[in-house]
């Protein structure tokens, strides 16, 4: 099997989808993105999800995540700042609502499909 970069095409349309959904509250259309069983990895999901050391498994534990996060959260809205493009991932830079710097780094299948997911902060 040949590991690829991802086109930065494929990258800049995948992530501006993943904004739209974000944006419109939609977290199905989120979830929609990732596999049946895709890890997250964010420090934020330890607060909604005390004892889960930050990490959440499978596509139901992920949506309930983001649904209960929006909930938390009805300003949030996201500004796109780059994509970065790797072997078989893609990394989306942007802006939260309290003008925070985040990134969200894919790992993809070759079906295009996230199966992980890692979220940092900075500042």
């Amino acid at each position: 099997m040949k590991r690829s970069q991802v086109a930065r095409a494929q990258a800049l349309a995948s992530a501006q989808e993943w904004l739209d959904a974000w944006n419109a509250h939609d977290p199905q259309r989120v979830v929609a993105h990732f596999t049946e069983d895709v890890v997250v990895h964010s420090p934020l999901a330890e607060q909604l999800r005390p004892g889960s050391n930050g990490e959440l498994r499978g596509k139901d534990q992920v949506l309930s995540y983001y649904r209960d996060g929006l909930a938390a959260s009805p300003g949030l809205r996201f500004s796109l700042v780059e994509v970065c493009t790797g072997i078989e991932d893609i990394t989306i830079v942007y802006r939260d609502h309290r003008d925070v710097l985040v990134t969200e780094a894919l790992t993809l299948r070759e079906d295009g499909l996230a199966c992980e997911v890692r979220v940092s902060y900075g500042a």
